[in-house]
This record gives structure tokens, sequence and C-alpha cells, in this order.
């Protein structure tokens, strides 16, 4: 978890280099990645795992459950403005076919959904082997 997770901050910041142009996409996902970077360093193995979690499930929300959108609409009119999807945008910066974008993207969602279900286990386990001195950070200690 906390190698995937600074991975994922330091694909931001790389992204942000080759692919960002505007100031609010640069602001905000220098800012995540950054966060990203410095919590996948220094968190504890309990808070990266679930933050680790997080990610993947917020990544998998949107390609797994609109599979129909990502890979069929390539244009969408929001407000009486017509806007691309983000696989035509990479399509166009980068010439490589949506499809390919689209794949990524769903293979990276359903990555990171069998990574956070693996850690969410691998966590449990963990947790259950420990002795009792070395409890979950959110149980409650005894009153004495």
């Amino acid at each position: 978890a906390r190698i995937g997770t600074c991975g994922i901050g330091m694909l931001m910041l790389f992204t942000c280099i080759l692919f960002v142009r505007n100031a609010f996409g640069l602001a905000v996902l220098v800012l995540m990645g950054l966060s990203l970077t410095v919590a996948g360093r220094y968190l504890q193995p309990f808070w990266i795992g679930e933050l680790y979690a997080l990610i993947a499930a917020t990544t998998c929300l949107n390609a797994i459950t609109s599979v129909r959108v990502l890979f069929f609409v390539t244009e969408a009119n929001i407000g009486g403005v017509t806007n691309t999807s983000d696989a035509m945008t990479m399509q166009d910066i980068t010439k490589i076919h949506y499809y390919v974008w689209a794949t990524i993207w769903m293979a990276l969602a359903l990555w990171m959904t069998a990574m956070g279900i693996f850690i969410n286990f691998e966590s449990q386990q963990m947790q259950q082997s420990n002795d009792v001195d070395d409890r979950h950070p959110l149980t409650m200690t005894e009153m004495t």
C-alpha cells in the first residue's frame, strides 16, 4: 500500500508536467500528488492501508459502474457546452486511440479494486494475529 500510494502521488505530479495546462488543475493535482506521496511515506501501516483502500474505491466507481460512458460516449453536452470525454481529450493530445485510454482506465480501476480488497483482508488478518498490546488504532482502551 505504501509503494502504491507514493506511486500514485508521483504519477499525479508527472502527469501535471506532461498534460495539465490550467492553473486550477495544476494547483489541485500538485497538492494531491504531494499529499499522497507524503502520506504514503509517513502514515502508519493501518492508515496507509485505509487510504489506499479509499483511493481504490474512488478510482473504480466511475469506471466500473459506467462502462458504456467510458467506452462509447465521446462527447457530452453539459449546460449548453459540448465537451469531449477524457479519453477523447487524451487521444487528441497523444494521438493514441481513445479505446486504449479507456481500457487503461478500466484496467487501473479493476486493479485498484482488487488491491483494495486484498489490503483490507490482509490488514484484518494482521490485526487478528497481533498481540493485545498492538490494538487497532480505533479501538476503545480499557478504563481502569
